[in-house]
């Protein structure tokens, strides 16, 4: 029986630990990280004899041919033997559940049989996207990267009462600000599914914190002083989301935005490099015997590794500068969506595919140098800018400002190839940022973000009539947008195209 999908919303409380408490949470974090490698061993190893028995090929073969001729019954068939066949391996959910209970045994005083399925839930949501094709690779974990447990509900294992987590016999206590409205109604209005425990890394050495996964949608977040929202609702409007690698441009009827994702990551990485390196020489230096002559680590050989004390406080100042990233990250997109969804709750955006163009080309081209062309493609700019992130969030946040996020069809719209004045679609190259419309310069995603906003219902193409109808206000926002950027005394991207407008 399918398990109910219900809303949820997560709430983060720091718990109160001692050095006794910490010592045990530190136990049970290295437990589950060596049940989740010994669980994944077994699954690789149960997935490559589930490779060689020659029926399940067989049955491969059959399917690829049923799916070519269009034989739907055919393929289901092929689906039910393979299950079948997959069973008979222990390729199963409940078969990694049944073989990490006997794993737990020896650990039962500090890791509880739900906690457990659960780490074996997260095996088989790796190994299976192998078996089914959408993975290519798994990883184990290495050195202190296991950086959560939960479990399954708030019934048994990991439980949330009162005021504090209770866990195998530890009481821990969470840290609740008296001032906190939000934490407070989460917690009076909302059914606690199950709880998190989240190791998060500092300067001085780890600390953990409760996360909460409560049922529903979370409360407003409200001003402690005069307790009125701190935000207004966002109205009743259409807004178009052109995002990019790096930039967003977005377009509604009261304003434009068109912005960097979080440039302020540049100042991150830069440290981020220098301890990366100071790392690496301390890893080298303390051992030699891992390495080649050539500086490369041994392969084919068992390693052990040395990791000294100033190689472990490295370490955490690498992480928590991670950790302080990821949440500047967060806290930046979170300001963004909140701007977009202030210009309007009905979202019409691109259906991106982030992972594709984080792919490496599988071809070898040569440019007009004679030179090969590099393969790599977006997926570092991707990384540090997270554009799918901001794309969640306003989908997260967008029902609950009484709207929705739609995805329009990429190759259907073609929204950076319209020009809604002469109804043409003009393929341009990636070093065109503006274009004429209606004897109008405008700026590339800008426009682009104009024609999502005026998406038809169907989402495969825009409304020329609506577009005519609002273009003269959407140029005088654009205008203003772009005039207040050439004036800014901040480094703005290149891909805005500004050099164009400053000598227009």
């Amino acid at each position: 029986m399918a398990k109910s999908k219900t809303a949820s919303f997560v709430v983060e409380m720091r718990l109160v630990t001692y050095q006794n408490e910490q010592a045990i949470l530190d136990k049970r974090f290295k437990i589950a990280e060596k049940l989740y490698n010994k669980v994944l061993y077994h699954a690789r190893t149960q997935l490559t004899e589930l490779y060689k028995n020659r029926r399940y090929q067989d049955v491969l073969a059959e399917r690829r041919s049923a799916i070519k001729a269009k034989d739907k019954k055919g393929e289901t068939a092929c689906n039910k033997e393979l299950q079948t066949i997959q069973k008979t391996f222990g390729m199963t959910e409940y078969a990694l559940h049944a073989y990490i209970g006997r794993m737990r045994e020896a650990y039962k005083k500090h890791i509880d049989s739900f906690t457990a399925q659960k780490i074996a839930s997260t095996v088989w949501t790796s190994v299976s996207s192998l078996l089914y094709g959408k993975g290519k690779k798994v990883h184990f974990k290495k050195f202190g990267q296991l950086e959560s447990l939960e479990g399954k509900s708030n019934a048994a294992g990991l439980r949330f009462k009162g005021d504090r987590l209770e866990w195998k016999g530890l009481v821990l206590p969470v840290n609740i600000r008296a001032n906190d409205r939000f934490i407070q109604e989460s917690l009076a209005l909302h059914r606690v599914k199950y709880c998190r425990i989240v190791r998060k890394a500092f300067n001085g050495g780890n600390q953990y914190f409760l996360q909460l996964v409560l049922e529903g949608i979370p409360p407003v977040k409200r001003n402690n002083n005069t307790g009125m929202p701190r935000r207004q609702p966002a109205p009743n409007a259409e807004v178009g989301i052109d995002i990019g690698i790096s930039t967003v441009a977005v377009a509604g009827d009261d304003g434009v935005i068109l912005k960097e994702l979080f440039p302020e990551g540049k100042s991150y990485d830069r440290a981020i490099h220098l301890l990366q390196r100071k790392l690496d020489r301390s890893r080298r230096a303390t051992n030699p015997a891992n390495f080649n002559v050539d500086g490369t680590v041994k392969r084919g050989v068992k390693l052990a590794w040395i990791r000294s004390k100033n190689y472990m406080k490295i370490m955490f100042r690498l992480k928590n500068l991670y950790r302080r990233r990821a949440m500047a990250l967060k806290e930046a997109h979170n300001k963004t969506a909140n701007a977009i969804l202030a210009l309007g709750n009905q979202v019409y955006v691109e259906a991106m595919d982030f992972r594709a163009l984080m792919r490496r080309a599988k071809e070898t081209t040569v440019n007009t140098d004679g030179r090969f062309n590099r393969k790599g493609r977006y997926g570092k700019s991707i990384g540090y800018h997270a554009p799918a992130m901001l794309v969640g969030i306003v989908k997260q946040k967008a029902p609950q400002e009484g709207g929705a996020l739609k995805e329009v069809d990429t190759f259907k719209f073609r929204a950076s190839q319209y020009n809604h004045v002469n109804d043409t679609y003009i393929k341009k190259t990636r070093d065109e940022r503006t274009a004429f419309v209606g004897g109008q310069l405008v700026q590339r995603d800008l426009y682009s973000a104009f024609l999502l906003k005026n998406s038809q219902p169907t989402c495969n193409e825009t409304d020329r009539t609506k577009c005519s109808t609002t273009f003269a206000t959407f140029m005088t926002h654009h205008d203003t947008c772009i005039q207040v950027l050439c004036q800014s005394t901040e480094r703005q991207s290149r891909n805005f195209g500004l050099r164009d407008f400053q000598f227009a």
